[in-house]
């Protein structure tokens, strides 16, 4: 086996101190507005050739920004790019961000075309606009089907769905500053018959081109797995004949981008990023890459463990359980390194059997979830958590289980229940309110 040593990254300078936290905002939001951040985004202005710079040579990603449109943009393309990550949608202030459906994905880039046409419509025409392009193209299966008006013989659930996905493309569009409406967008919501007016700025939605459109590109528009390699030429593992610094150089980037944009990974030394991240070179650089973007590391032979203290680049809150899911994955956390073989593969029912036992012997815990298909949901919900943090891995064939990883070694947990109050003094606190 031969080891590739780290390429030379050049004359490579620390980032100041005022532009580390430009990073690490991009990598958690990769698109900064001037309204949404004014500080920030006047720094990456006055930062922005030290931070094109420090994202080309490390990660290998570009980083484009516009002072006279007042939007930045930083392109977070891979070559193998995770399935599992979705833009994320907030339907109203107070709630969650929610994972976008295939349908909202498909509506958003369908609104960016034609608002590319004409920067200024109201909703009732966008959307026309839309369900005729998908009417041209349902047919072939290269669009789906996109009805958001109940037509004779359509169940008014799957219109109320569409109608509703259509909303959420334009929110999601709306939070990233690229268009903006006359009224708030729930009104839509409210009242099926209203309509406002909507305005985008084409140079912002120039931004939005990461790459040559396929219909520009030689390739079969039926076979989507081959598009990646065709859109993203420049992230492709060099050929054989290539020279030595080409192939560190994307060893370099793909091992860094790895540190950069996930929870833990496994330095295989077998691979040219593994061996990378190996070397005593190549791991001292990605750690100070890593700290640069505020980023901490905790290293084992086996396994990286990549966390974000300052929850800057990330929305993680793993292990600060605030909610009974994330409470479920560390019960489910302390099962696993509990087992005879904790590397072993776990499904659902082992999940399940889990929480029902610690739900049998704590039964004023997690009490919405108490019955077996409701047990199924937090174990499914609790896994999800895992898989979040890099805890396990879910390898084809899906549903059939989940691989623990290294990870799991890094946490000790102890459960201890809270002290329950007595009955009496339950009874006389009780008393003490009716008087």
């Amino acid at each position: 086996m031969t080891t590739t040593p780290p390429a030379p990254a050049g004359n490579q300078l620390p980032l100041s101190p005022e532009a580390e936290p430009v990073v690490a905002r991009l990598l958690g939001h990769q698109i900064l507005a001037e309204e949404d951040d004014p500080e920030q985004f006047r720094l990456a202005c006055h930062h922005r050739h030290e931070i094109t710079r420090w994202f080309s040579e490390n990660p290998g990603w570009r980083f484009h920004i516009e002072r006279q449109a007042g939007i930045g943009r930083l392109y977070k393309r891979h070559y193998d790019p995770p399935a599992g990550r979705v833009p994320l949608l907030h339907r109203s202030k107070p709630s969650a961000r929610i994972p976008v459906s295939p349908l909202v994905q498909i509506l958003t880039a369908l609104i960016c075309e034609q608002m590319w046409r004409a920067t200024q419509t109201t909703f009732n025409h966008l959307q026309r606009a839309v369900i005729q392009a998908c009417g041209t193209e349902a047919s072939t299966g290269r669009l789906p089907r996109f009805q958001p008006v109940a037509t004779a013989g359509q169940k008014q659930a799957t219109a109320a769905a569409h109608r509703m996905a259509f909303i959420d493309a334009l929110r999601l569009l709306e939070s990233w500053h690229f268009l903006t409406s006359d009224q708030p967008l729930n009104v839509l919501e409210q009242d099926t018959d209203a309509d406002l007016t909507i305005t985008a700025r084409r140079e912002r939605l120039a931004l939005l081109i990461a790459c040559p459109a396929p219909s520009l590109l030689p390739i079969d528009l039926d076979d989507p797995d081959s598009h990646i390699s065709a859109l993203c030429p420049d992230q492709a593992p060099p050929p054989e004949d290539a020279l030595p610094i080409d192939t560190a150089r994307h060893h370099r980037h793909t091992a860094l981008r790895a540190v950069l944009d996930n929870p833990g990974l496994a330095p295989d030394p077998a691979t040219g990023p593994g061996a990378y991240l190996s070397s005593w070179s190549g791991r001292e650089q990605a750690l100070d890459v890593a700290a640069a973007a505020g980023l901490a590391c905790t290293v084992r032979q086996d396994w990286w463990m990549i966390t974000d203290p300052a929850g800057h680049t990330t929305d993680l809150t793993f292990p600060r359980s605030r909610t009974l899911e994330q409470q479920a994955a560390l019960l489910l956390l302390q099962a696993l390194t509990g087992r005879d073989d904790p590397m072993a593969w776990f499904g659902l029912h082992w999940a399940t059997d889990v929480l029902t036992e610690h739900l049998r012997q704590r039964p004023w815990w997690a009490r919405n979830y108490q019955g077996t298909g409701k047990t199924r949901n937090l174990a499914t919900a609790a896994v999800h958590h895992l898989l979040s943090i890099g805890a396990c891995t879910a390898d084809p064939p899906p549903g059939t289980g989940w691989q623990p990883t290294p990870a799991i070694h890094l946490w000790q947990l102890s459960i201890t229940d809270a002290p329950r109050p007595h009955p009496a003094t339950e009874a006389h606190e009780e008393h003490s309110r009716d008087e």
